[in-house]
């Protein structure tokens, strides 16, 4: 018997990873009353008679093997706690592959570029009620003569055996071609532009927030990259957990539903910039009518109060000036409105706006001062920002 914590330990050893807690509690407990409770067979020396005896047997041994499959088993059930569904980086415990098993054993996938139909009847010119298309996961239910019966978002039909793949290899092919998201578990993650807890902070992003996980990118240890708001950093990998995106199966009503959708939102948006552009056209149209309506003196006053609005009495004048000056160079157009309105000369967005409300007493008299040929500037055509440029300062703008 003192051989038998040995074996028991043996036994263990080769076999634990069949065994579950609470079968291995049970053995290890059906073992202990064994060998505590222990026939010996008691013979007398004239061997005329035999009597039987239960003794107690040595204890230690079976102490010995109990303890050790107890302290192997809270060793695995520390282990186990750091395991996850779906690891994005190598420093992330990677699931038991029983564990994945468990998880995909009903699992199916399309092995195809875009979509698999799926079948009212086991037949293949049965009629077709909906897609399992490339990242969809479905459920199987039942397995016929090359066909799988599934079920997948609101889809319950058969699908073609040949273009499936099922269990682990659906798991694998769904890590290949699914992408994977990363939800924080804390408040106020930060995105790092490094994998370093010393590197500078791209943003910070509240409790469950969805980051793409860059799958392709180079793993470290302890972190994730992840990309969010076209931000592309690291997080901790102990502030997220990491999961597949994977997809349901369509239904053909479904498909057809959301392409009109689609045509009807598409339409709409045509529509709205449609109308957005003849109300463009028709204010540009009512524009045009209020400044063609407008004399010289108006004009000319609408863009001094733009261009000068808030300068002294001589600045306002002085614009006024160089308009004229430039109408009476011959290197410009020969006319007030032709000058204020040569492409990218003057500020002249607000013009039917200034003009429709009038222009300021001010900016009037100082039109119809420059019109008169009253010019501070002294024949100058151009003017910008006092100190741009060396030239002649009047209040806040220099001519030149």
């Amino acid at each position: 018997m003192s051989k038998f914590s040995d074996i028991v330990a043996v036994l263990y050893k080769e076999n634990k990873k069949y065994i579950n807690k609470r079968t291995m509690q049970g053995s290890a407990l059906m073992i202990a009353l064994c060998m505590l409770s222990t026939v010996a067979y008691v013979e007398s020396p004239d061997k005329a008679t035999r009597s039987v005896d239960l003794e107690p047997a040595s204890t230690a041994g079976a102490i010995y093997a109990v303890s050790n499959i107890e302290l192997s088993a809270q060793q695995d059930l520390v282990a186990a706690s750091d395991v996850t569904v779906v690891s994005a980086t190598t420093d992330q415990v990677e699931p038991d592959q029983n564990d994945i098993y468990d998880q995909w054993a009903d699992k199916v996938m399309a092995d195809v570029d875009e979509y698999l139909y799926i079948r009212a009847e086991a037949d293949s010119s049965s009629e077709a009620i909906g897609k399992l298309r490339a990242g969809d996961v479905a459920t199987l239910v039942d397995v016929f003569d090359g066909w799988y019966e599934v079920e997948s978002g609101n889809a319950h039909g058969f699908v073609s055996a040949d273009y499936c793949i099922t269990g682990i290899e659906a798991y694998e092919h769904a890590l290949d071609v699914c992408d994977s998201y990363a939800t924080t578990d804390v408040a106020g993650l930060r995105i790092r532009s490094e994998a370093s807890e010393d590197a500078k902070i791209l943003t910070v992003v509240p409790q469950g927030t969805d980051l793409t996980v860059n799958t392709d990118a180079e793993e470290i240890d302890g972190w994730v990259s992840v990309t969010y708001d076209g931000k592309t950093g690291f997080v901790k990998a102990d502030y997220v957990q990491v999961d597949m995106a994977t997809g349901e199966a369509i239904t053909l009503e479904e498909e057809a539903a959301a392409i009109a959708a689609a045509e009807e939102a598409k339409a709409a948006a045509a529509a709205a910039a449609e109308q957005a552009k003849q109300e463009a056209a028709a204010k540009a149209a009512s524009n045009q009518t209020v400044i063609a309506s407008a004399d010289d003196i108006t004009l000319l006053a609408a863009i001094i109060q733009i261009e000068s609005g808030s300068e002294i009495y001589e600045g306002q004048v002085a614009v006024g000036a160089v308009v004229m000056n430039r109408v009476y160079s011959g290197s410009y157009a020969n006319s007030v409105s032709g000058v204020i309105f040569q492409r990218g000369q003057f500020a002249t967005s607000r013009m039917s706006a200034v003009i429709a409300k009038g222009p300021k007493a001010s900016c009037i008299q100082a039109a119809q001062e420059a019109m008169a040929g009253s010019d501070p500037t002294g024949g100058l055509t151009h003017f910008r920002r006092a100190g741009s440029k060396e030239g002649l300062v009047i209040g806040n703008h220099v001519f030149y």
